[in-house]
């Protein structure tokens, strides 16, 4: 019997990995992959990774009945209770051949936790940067003075501190109040 396109299931798992937890993470997207492929209905399994620790597991059913047994599947629930541990996620799922998700990302993260974090982060480095300068150059003007901190606290920021501070804090700053990723 043909498999009718407007039934199939999409199961969509966004998932934030913890900073150095991606080989963990790795060994367990192939269990997971194995199985899916294992379960009745499956067709295929889809992965898109956003960006270091996000990425986004898509796997398709045949229809909505194949792709909720497989999510209550006992050994299924103990193999995410794996990568609970290590990651955070957003299940979503729908059926019919036009489905659409709205995926977490970085964009997503929650406000107030994204400005403790980078304060917290820039505030020691700001001090070192006017300590320096001001000693370097305390007989200049504030502007002359504020001139080279800011182009050193910038550069700092979105070269060195910006980016390891997004990859270690992701795992929190998408979390909502239920542990789930934000969209």
């Amino acid at each position: 019997m043909p498999i009718d396109p407007d039934q199939t299931a999409t199961i969509v798992t966004s998932r934030a990995i913890r900073a150095g937890r991606e080989e963990s993470f790795e060994r367990w997207v192939e269990e997971l992959n194995r199985l899916a492929r294992a379960a009745p209905g499956y067709r295929a399994a889809i992965r898109l990774g956003q960006t270091a620790g996000f990425q986004h597991l898509l796997f398709r059913f045949d229809d909505r009945d194949a792709a909720d047994t497989w999510q209550l599947d006992a050994g299924l629930s103990r193999h995410v209770a794996i990568a609970d541990r290590f990651s955070t996620a957003l299940r979503q799922t729908d059926a019919g051949d036009g489905v659409t998700f709205e995926l977490p990302s970085d964009a997503s993260a929650s406000k107030w936790k994204r400005f403790v974090t980078t304060w917290l982060t820039v505030f020691p480095v700001l001090l070192v940067i006017s300590l320096v300068v001001r000693t370097a150059l305390k007989e200049a003007p504030l502007p002359l003075q504020l001139l080279p901190s800011s182009l050193l606290l910038t550069a700092t920021l979105q070269w060195i501190i910006l980016p390891r501070l997004q990859r270690y804090t992701r795992f929190w700053l998408l979390q909502d109040s239920a542990g789930r990723l934000r969209t």
